[in-house]
């Protein structure tokens, strides 16, 4: 399992064999959808990016965050219950994200549904 924490809530990602996907808890509680049941996805991939404040607030007056996703920086991978150390890189905002392999490889994801979390710390 891996668990991401944020000021205001964490989430935890855990491999379930049975399946073969990340059962996701938000505050400790299993995510559902009321549809389809729970949060299930393939491929979870925590991109450790750098946060500051923005010119935007909330009504309340506190700074909403501003998220750097053009860049380089690492990421961890969790793809077939296994956790895989990446790279990650975006050249522009119109442009995708590419995943390595601390080598320089391509990363394959797993088929189905991939998240990317955005994760303070990079």
């Amino acid at each position: 399992s891996e668990t991401v924490r944020y000021p205001a809530a964490r989430y935890t990602f855990t491999w379930s064999a049975s399946d073969r996907t990340w059962r996701v808890a938000m505050d400790g509680r299993a995510a559902r959808a009321t549809d389809t049941g729970p949060l299930a996805p393939s491929t979870v991939v925590v991109q450790r990016v750098a946060v500051r404040p923005s010119r935007f607030h909330d009504v309340t007056g506190a700074v909403s965050p501003y998220t750097e996703t053009v860049g380089t920086g690492t990421a961890l991978v969790l793809r077939d219950g296994r956790a895989y150390e990446a790279r990650w890189s975006r050249t522009s905002a119109t442009s995708g994200t590419t995943f390595t392999t601390p080598g320089g490889e391509p990363l394959a994801f797993a088929p189905g549904q991939v998240w990317v979390v955005l994760a303070p710390g990079n």
